[in-house]
């Protein structure tokens, strides 16, 4: 493998999504800091090329919107939340939040002609996209206008643009992710299941992650999908699935303790998020 293909963010089987509780922001009340603490998340997720991230509800549904309010806001492109985000109380502080910088954030610093727009008119043979460029880009097909879409540029004229829609699942850039939320752990674990996903669940009570590393390196290796699910300030996924009366071995192929030997009473999620991500990102660049 060339050097360059290593530094290229390009999206890598397994897809990968992390999965958090709504308590992540339980134990912070100043609006301020629950940002900050979800913006992390969100910056730890575009590091690692995470796909989706999957908040499932284990205090209250109004923390799991604010979750979901500031993962959707940080992953817009700047130069479209005027036209893409409607005014919030989730959004007051957004100020706060980290620059993403991901790909679609910044497509012209890696070179792509490939950006993200809003659909600001269309008529019945084409469509006009703002993309944050100088001019507009006009697409030969009819689109909704107020859609967010892809596009490719294909050419430039005096005082336009000409692209193409592309898919999103097309891109063999990583582009981001989506948030979804799910109204319990059952909830989301059966989800997970019927989509075929590996699950992997991170536990201080698991098997300490050097014993199921060769465990690890297979799946990594055959499936397509994976999904790491994480607990909160509180209780470990473990935990929380006992509570609401999951039995976690009916779902999870492997539980791993990420940090053996913790030098800290407790390890914030976000912090965990972090960690697990940079060591299933070796071992995916590893296999």
């Amino acid at each position: 493998m060339r050097l360059e293909d290593l530094v290229l963010p390009l999206r890598t089987s397994p897809r990968l999504a992390i999965a958090i509780p709504s308590s992540l922001v339980s134990e912070v009340f100043d609006s301020r800091e629950r940002t900050r603490k979800v913006g992390y998340v969100g910056r730890a997720a575009a590091i690692f090329r995470v796909e989706e991230i999957l908040v499932y509800v284990d205090d209250v549904p109004e923390n799991a919107k604010f979750v979901e309010d500031v993962l959707k806001y940080l992953e817009v492109p700047p130069y479209l939340r005027k036209r893409l985000i409607a005014v919030n109380p989730n959004l007051r502080r957004v100020g706060v939040l980290p620059p993403l910088k991901a790909v679609h954030h910044v497509p012209q610093a890696f070179g792509l002609s490939i950006r993200d727009g809003v659909v600001i008119a269309a008529s019945d043979m084409q469509s006009v996209v703002d993309a944050g460029l100088d001019k507009s880009v006009v697409v030969r097909k009819p689109l909704a206008v107020g859609k967010r879409v892809t596009v490719e540029i294909e050419k430039a004229l005096p005082r336009q643009y000409l692209g193409k829609v592309v898919e999103k699942g097309s891109i063999k850039w990583y582009w981001g992710y989506e948030v979804k939320i799910f109204n319990s752990i059952a909830e989301l674990f059966k989800y997970l299941k019927s989509e075929s996903y590996a699950i992997l669940c991170a536990s201080k009570k698991g098997d300490i992650i050097y014993t199921v590393e060769e465990k690890l390196s297979k799946t990594l290796r055959t499936v397509e999908r994976m999904c790491i699910v994480f607990g909160g300030p509180r209780l470990d996924v473990d935990e929380i699935a006992e509570k609401y009366g999951v039995n976690i071995q009916e779902y999870c192929e492997i539980t791993a303790n990420f940090i053996p030997r913790q030098g800290v009473e407790s390890v914030r999620t976000e912090e965990a998020i972090l960690i697990v991500l940079a060591i299933i990102n070796y071992f995916k660049e590893k296999v």
